[in-house]
């Protein structure tokens, strides 16, 4: 196991109380049991605005996020937080608050969206609500003007609502380029992560960081590798690859001291 440094971020999506129709949402029974997972383990949760200032937290910290604002984040994931006096951040998509997550096609119980008040009720309890945009588009087929005006018009809305600031960012599907980054600055944006994943270095950039994917079957003991590893992809296959290398480093270490 390597040694924890801090903070790690984790992505997840919806929340429903039924089985989840998309392999990024979590059963909200699951994610009880990883929220009592990390409080059992000094697991601290802070907020993605926090790691603005990352040298101001505890050294085991955790970032909880969500992706779209979907409404069964509501009863499947704020009420739980609240209730064990932990805390997360949402990105939110502002064209669809109230509605429907229009790029997934199909509607259901699980493509509807958080409405004003409940997100004014998140943010009063401590919760960040942030910017995902305003239409969630893939931005990397967006130039420079058009990907200003997702983040402009989303943060304009957000911060309207919520009479704050609004300075984090999520980029839809994880997709962005460099008029991205140009982009989110401009629009007053400090922190933006993608969906990659690794650890959240000091010196990285701010508009870049990193996260780890939370899919519909992650057990508690496959999140516990998660945050050990910091990977989506934390198989015995791999984990067994991973130490392997270590032993042979070392013992071609000792040959060479020889």
């Amino acid at each position: 196991m390597r040694h924890i440094r801090s903070p790690i971020v984790l992505m997840y999506h919806g929340t429903p109380s039924e089985k989840p129709e998309s392999v990024y949402s979590i059963e909200a029974s699951l994610f009880a049991k990883h929220l009592k997972y990390l409080k059992q383990n000094g697991w601290n949760t802070v907020l993605f605005r926090d790691l603005d200032k990352p040298h101001l937290l505890p050294e085991k910290s955790v970032v909880l996020t969500f992706d779209d604002g979907y409404k069964d984040n509501y009863e499947g994931a704020f009420l739980p937080l609240v209730e064990r006096d932990m805390k997360a951040s949402w990105f939110i998509t502002t064209d669809c608050i109230g509605g429907h997550a229009h790029w997934l096609g199909r509607q259901s119980q699980q493509t509807r969206m958080l409405d004003p008040g409940q997100l004014l009720e998140m943010h009063s309890a401590g919760m960040e609500i942030a910017s995902h945009t305003h239409s969630h588009p893939d931005l990397s087929l967006l130039n420079h003007d058009q990907q200003l005006a997702e983040f402009d018009q989303a943060k304009t809305l957000l911060e309207q609502l919520l009479t704050a600031p609004v300075t984090s960012l999520a980029y839809p599907f994880g997709r962005f380029n460099a008029d991205s980054l140009a982009a989110a600055e401009l629009a007053g944006y400090k922190l933006a992560c993608t969906t990659q994943p690794g650890w959240r270095e000091p010196d990285s950039n701010p508009l870049l960081i990193k996260r780890i994917t939370v899919y519909s079957g992650d057990s508690p003991s496959l999140l516990a590798r998660k945050l050990n590893f910091v990977d989506n992809d934390v198989s015995w296959q791999k984990i067994g690859r991973y130490y392997m290398k270590r032993i042979l480093s070392r013992l071609n270490h000792q040959f060479d001291m020889v």
